[in-house]
């Protein structure tokens, strides 16, 4: 490495411990943070920034340097074994993270400026580095301890785990003080933020939305995106979900409106497809468990062989499935942004979703999407009767919502406001 370049005065350290921004989507660890972590960055490289994403080493590795586009490297470091473990187990292996981290620094003479956290993980171990290097600190949590124990207290009390809780909201109590600006990435997460963690933490947040890769998510002709996935017929009305298999993301509210709807719509062929999860031989433990669970219940329903199961898919090929849905829902229970919904209103499908977190802001109510209340399958399946039964209100939702997205969430329109907050932060450093 040049001397021109490790002391590059962009330089910036993004810490995303147990997401690494390269890995494969759909499992039951891999979602929103993989994708914020990964765009951002590239982003962020194409306007100048040279950006270092440190993420735990889960397996054997013959480089520990990749690149991951312009001006942009992953760096694996080793934190505990070389294989995964659960995040909620990572918490204790980030001291010898940020040794290694301080270690792989000195050893290439790297200058950073700036250090971003993401999650409560990387938060923790970015409020390290920072007091060590005395450098600006921006913090992304992607999700808040009190809101997801207030969630399981009201949906799951019974896998509520108190210790992991409590460690979770000592780091983030540690993390707010320390970190110079804190990223919202919504108006409800900056609210939650404010009356849940009691830290003056206003003149500290900033809200930055996340994005969506307007190349990659675009609307593909409904004939050929059929085509493309080929396990539905031309005549099937297809109610899809996509995203990890996890209890949160009330998938069972979905399909416990199925009946309901093909009850009202008897003369539709109605489909539910689920994209996500590992399956298979060599699939995620957890995923399978939640999967049989949701099989049970559409069995229960004598609806299980409407309910299609097709696994993780690469995120070059999700355009498809979203163009080949004719209604798409998200019936999760929380939900702190809400990134597949900017895809599917990118890709033109009318959206479906619960009225919590994120979604409520990003999704206007009858202009680019319409909301229920989380858990009520009852009313989801009133609003996905309403779309197939309305013409004109399915094309004003789609044409809104592309508009919409189009216009403010893609990826460099974002990196420009972070690249904003940064200079700001390092002006007054």
């Amino acid at each position: 490495m040049s001397n021109d370049k490790n002391n590059h005065k962009k330089r910036i350290a993004m810490i995303s411990v147990h997401s690494d921004p390269s890995a494969k989507l759909g499992g039951h660890e891999t979602g929103g943070q993989n994708v914020y972590v990964s765009e951002l960055s590239k982003a962020l490289g194409r306007i100048g920034w040279s950006v270092d994403i440190f993420t735990r080493l889960t397996r054997k590795r013959t480089k520990m340097v990749k690149s991951h586009g312009k001006n942009v490297n992953i760096i694996y470091i080793k934190a505990g074994p070389r294989y995964f473990i659960p995040k909620d187990k990572v918490l204790e292996k980030l001291p010898e993270f940020v040794g290694n981290f301080l270690a792989y620094k000195e050893e290439n003479k790297i200058n950073y400026k700036m250090i971003h956290g993401n999650y409560y993980l990387g938060g923790w171990t970015a409020a390290q580095i920072k007091r060590i290097l005395r450098i600006p600190m921006v913090e992304t949590f992607h999700s808040l301890g009190r809101i997801r124990h207030r969630t399981l207290e009201k949906f799951e009390k019974e896998n509520i785990d108190i210790e992991n809780f409590k460690d979770r909201l000592i780091a983030e109590k540690e993390i707010m003080k320390t970190a110079d600006t804190i990223i919202a990435t919504n108006p409800p997460e900056k609210r939650d933020l404010m009356h849940y963690y009691d830290f003056g933490l206003e003149d500290k947040i900033k809200i930055i939305p996340c994005g969506v890769n307007l190349k990659r998510f675009r609307k593909i002709s409904f004939e050929n995106a059929r085509v493309y996935i080929n396990h539905f017929s031309e005549e099937d009305k297809i109610i899809s979900y996509i995203g990890r298999i996890d209890w949160r993301k009330g998938i069972e509210t979905l399909i416990r409106a199925l009946p309901l709807v093909s009850k009202k719509l008897p003369k539709l062929s109605l489909k539910v497809m689920v994209v996500g999860g590992k399956i298979g031989k060599k699939g995620d433990p957890a995923d399978k468990k939640e999967i049989a669970q949701l099989k049970d219940i559409a069995k229960e329903l004598k609806v299980e062989k409407k309910v299609l199961f097709l696994g993780r898919k690469d995120q070059e090929k999700l355009r498809y499935y979203y163009s080949a849905s004719d209604i798409f829902v998200i019936p999760s229970y929380y939900e702190p942004f809400g990134m597949t919904a900017l895809e599917a209103m990118r890709c033109g499908v009318p959206i479906v979703a619960s009225k919590v977190g994120g979604l409520s802001h990003i999704i206007q109510n009858r202009k680019t999407g319409t909301f229920f209340p989380p858990k009520n399958h009852k009313i989801l399946a009133k609003k996905i009767i309403q779309i197939f039964e309305n013409k004109n209100l399915k094309n004003k939702l789609t044409k809104n919502a592309e508009m919409i997205v189009k216009e403010n969430y893609g990826w460099n329109k974002i990196a420009l406001e972070m690249s904003k907050l940064y200079q700001e932060l390092l002006s007054h450093s």
